[in-house]
């Protein structure tokens, strides 16, 4: 091990999206956890929303809406999580469905320093018997304009959870695709549903067929794990006819099993499938100062990764209102597990010439994984 490669330590990544008016609840939760600092993200989520019609003829209309929704992503000790989980779930009632969406992802951190915006110890959790295990993160990077929303509207057709869209910028592919005479433009529109891991192959195959990704130049998803959380399953609202959606009866008959499998919609997947899904990948996300994002992907480049993607977020401060907001970007960047070692030392050696830059960089795994390959 190198001196630019520090030893990793496991951390526990907290992602906990809702409605921009419930923000505030999850502000004042961490900062009352002593959470110093948070990563925050503007996005939207996609649901189908029913209207009835008036006049002599009662008629149901349906179409998509969108929602402005913030995203939260705070990285804790492993010990720590389960109670941070819990006072999330309480502050904005995340066990409802429509209030949002949470979940833990175990990783790997690999800069070596105190990390801000690790809550410390708090007390014990008492079981959280909605929290379900069974759970996987499905992140589809797009290039075509609008292909975002096609994406969306098809996940809600499948009926495993709420999309959530979030823009970004790509690095890398599109120069290598420039040798194949295809025009990729650099903005991406991203695409993170959380599914029920049996139906997670499923979903990923569905995704690249009505997406045409196995198309070059189209985009590309990969799959990572998911410790235990909460899916909002919410896909429809508006008026209802009945004491209780099929959301709610879905989310009560989760709990009753403690877990997703009773609903897998996918059979085994039949090995004779038109494309091949790679295995036993990693998923690199570092969050870095604003416009510094390219000085560590390009090292990724060099060490053998095909490219990266860049979104905007925010550092936000929790312990001192003075400081205000801090402009940051986050970069994910799919790889093979064999190559994950030397690019990761790639990205802390720029990182040890810049230290002031480079916030954090986790590794997670991801066991399934789709890109176009000529």
């Amino acid at each position: 091990m190198s001196d630019h490669e520090p030893a990793p330590r496991p951390v526990s990544r907290i992602t906990c999206w809702v409605p921009h008016q419930t923000a505030p609840r999850i502000t004042e939760t961490l900062r009352r956890l002593n959470v110093s600092e948070v990563i925050t993200e503007s996005a939207r989520d996609v649901r189908r929303r029913r209207y009835r019609s008036r006049g002599r003829v009662t008629r149901n209309r349906v179409r998509t809406e969108d929602s402005p929704v913030d995203v939260f992503r705070l990285t804790t000790g492993r010990e720590d999580a389960p109670s941070s989980v819990q006072a999330l779930i309480e502050a904005a009632d995340l066990e409802g469905p429509g209030r949002g969406t949470i979940f833990v992802q175990h990783a790997q951190e690999y800069v070596d320093r105190v990390q801000p915006w690790i809550a410390p110890h708090s007390p014990a959790r008492t079981e959280y018997s909605s929290l379900l295990s069974d759970l996987a993160l499905i992140t589809c990077v797009l290039s075509a304009r609008g292909s975002g929303e096609q994406l969306a509207e098809l996940a809600l057709e499948l009926g495993t959870g709420v999309p959530l869209v979030t823009l970004g910028r790509g690095t890398g592919m599109r120069d290598r695709l420039g040798l194949l005479r295809i025009t990729v433009p650099p903005e991406k529109e991203l695409v993170h549903l959380l599914v029920p891991a049996l139906d997670a192959e499923g979903v990923v195959r569905q995704l690249v067929e009505e997406g045409r990704l196995n198309a070059p130049g189209r985009g590309f998803v990969y799959c990572t794990a998911v410790h235990e959380g909460l899916l909002d399953t919410s896909l429809q609202v508006g008026p209802q006819e009945h004491a209780a959606t099929m959301e709610q009866v879905v989310a009560a008959i989760d709990r009753l099993y403690a877990g997703t499998a009773w609903r897998r919609r996918f059979a085994r997947m039949d090995e004779q499938a038109s494309f091949g899904l790679q295995r036993q990948n990693s998923e690199i996300a570092l969050v870095c100062a604003e416009e510094w994002s390219e000085l560590f992907i390009n090292a990724a480049l060099r060490a053998g990764a095909r490219g990266g993607t860049t979104t905007r977020v925010r550092r936000l401060r929790l312990d001192d209102a003075s400081v205000g907001d801090a402009a940051r970007e986050r970069s994910i960047i799919s790889v093979p597990a064999a190559t994950t070692e030397s690019i990761v030392q790639a990205i802390a050696i720029a990182g040890a010439e810049h230290p002031e830059w480079l916030d954090s960089l986790q590794v997670a795994p991801s066991p399934i994984v789709f890109t176009y390959h000529r």
